[in-house]
């Protein structure tokens, strides 16, 4: 159940005093029905800012203040709870990442990078690509955990090195939104920017570095990575069983993608009807 239908289905069992109380459970990024007061997004809605989960978060710090009703409180007390335990999902499962953690980079502490830290006690910018790196050997070799036969495996396992058949990395655009600082742990998320074909001898993707601690994109890294033969030292395809698990890949994160939009858009237009009936 999402949290739009879930809220509204606790205030039709206002009443009943005997009811336990309905808790939010934490989950990725689930699809639910819209509510009866609330009608489905266009396909063409606007686009929402770059700032939106930041904002959409100050207005909900606005609606718990003790200055409004106790059911406004209430309700905005489990819009906080739902954002803090699925900001994630809401804010880069509706960019097309998948979310599920076992598609995320294992979550780095900063605590042990002093070393690494600049004369301002930021993470230095070099860092970030090396972050980026990191996730994309990891979302590379995701796809032959299930492979259909230990041969596919060894091959996914092998394609991050220079051994057979390989990725380059052509380029590199990294833009940089919040400076990392001591102590914060970061998420990093990897996606494939366009739908891989039996004739691609590269990739475009996109890597996510997010900061736990502000619950914010601190980098955005865009690759252009080559697919490379190294035993003839020329350019090359993938293998077709790499292509098409590559395509299944890209699909899943376009149904991600909708489903998390959707819940964003749910909590938004939630927010919206607090404001309007207690501000």
């Amino acid at each position: 159940m999402s949290f739009v239908t879930r809220l509204r289905f606790q205030r039709a069992l206002k009443s009943f005093s005997t009811l336990p109380k309905t808790q939010l459970r934490s989950y990725t990024c689930t699809s639910f029905r819209q509510s009866q007061d609330q009608s489905p997004a266009p396909k063409d809605a606007a686009p929402l800012s770059s700032r939106w989960f930041s904002d959409l978060q100050a207005r909900i710090g606005q609606l718990r203040s003790s200055d409004n009703p106790p059911e406004c409180v209430k309700q905005a007390e489990e819009l906080y709870q739902h954002t803090t335990e699925n900001w994630i999902e809401l804010l880069a499962g509706r960019e097309g990442f998948i979310t599920d953690k076992s598609w995320r980079a294992k979550k780095q502490l900063l605590m042990w990078r002093f070393e690494r830290l600049g004369q301002h006690g930021h993470v230095n910018n070099v860092m970030y690509n090396k972050y980026a790196e990191t996730a994309r050997v990891r979302f590379v070799r995701h796809h032959g955990e299930d492979a259909a036969t230990a041969e596919q495996q060894k091959q996914w396992n092998a394609l991050p090195t220079p051994q057979g058949l390989g990725l380059i990395l052509k380029s590199i655009k990294t833009e940089f939104k919040l400076p990392l600082t001591f102590p914060d742990h970061i998420t990093v998320l990897y996606k494939l920017s366009e739908r891989p074909r039996y004739d691609s001898t590269s990739l475009l993707t996109e890597a996510w570095i997010l900061s736990d601690q502000h619950r914010r994109l601190a980098a955005r890294c865009i690759d252009d990575t080559a697919v490379y033969d190294y035993t003839t030292s020329k350019k090359s395809v993938l293998k077709p069983f790499m292509v098409e698990k590559f395509q299944e890949t890209f699909d899943k994160q376009v149904e991600s993608e909708a489903r998390c939009d959707e819940d964003a858009r749910g909590v938004i237009a939630t927010v919206e009807r607090l404001e309007r009936e207690f501000r």
